[in-house]
């Protein structure tokens, strides 16, 4: 009786694409818990994941932290350091995702009408909702500006914001694993900031 042994080759992309890259609890400077970072991999259908790096001041490499996202709250768009994460492997130049900070004067009025339903909103924070490209998330977070030269004066609130392409995005849960995302990373923005007593940001995101 002959014994029929099938060869196994392998794919040189995918042995590359599962060593290389680092974990989801590594990126954003480590700022996703673990449900985040299941949330994450979900989105991905995979588990490693690369990060680019943003520019400081003077133009050289900056890894995004939490302590920078809360020390240029207050500084103009391009000097706000931003998380972009990729598929381990990715050479399309498009992130999966983008999250950046900001403070803010404001949050948008809570509605119970969303235009064509294209918007989910979540209980948390004071505003949080879901669309087609990402997520918004105000929390309230009094901090002050550096100096009166700031490009935003004094706030009492933070607008944390998720950019996403729906099309690159897996799973049957998009909308809330991108809450579950932004909200782990505001946690820790509101724990450096000192105001997470006030901020209102659930360990566990509940359904819209």
């Amino acid at each position: 009786m002959a014994l029929l042994v099938a060869s196994c080759s392998s794919d040189p992309e995918h042995e590359q694409a599962k060593t290389s890259g680092t974990t989801a609890s590594k990126v954003c400077g480590g700022a996703l818990d673990a449900s985040a970072g299941q949330s994450l991999q979900n989105l991905a259908g995979t588990d490693r994941f690369d990060e680019s790096t943003g520019a400081d001041e003077t133009g050289q490499p900056r890894s995004f932290s939490v302590q920078d996202a809360v020390r240029h709250l207050h500084d103009e768009y391009r000097q706000r350091p931003a998380c972009w994460v990729y598929k381990a492997g990715d050479e399309s130049g498009k992130p999966l995702l983008e999250i950046r900070f900001s403070a803010s004067q404001s949050y948008p009025a809570p509605s119970d009408k969303e235009v064509n339903g294209s918007k989910v909103r979540y209980p948390v924070g004071l505003y949080a909702q879901v669309g087609r490209d990402g997520a918004d998330l105000f929390f309230q977070c009094p901090t002050r500006a550096g100096s009166k030269d700031a490009y935003i004066g004094d706030t009492k609130y933070v607008k944390a914001e998720l950019y996403s392409t729906r099309s690159q995005l897996r799973g049957d849960s998009i909308d809330k694993d991108r809450m579950v995302i932004l909200n782990s990373v505001s946690r820790e923005v509101a724990q450096e900031a000192g105001c997470a007593s006030e901020a209102d940001l659930p360990t566990g995101v509940p359904d819209a």
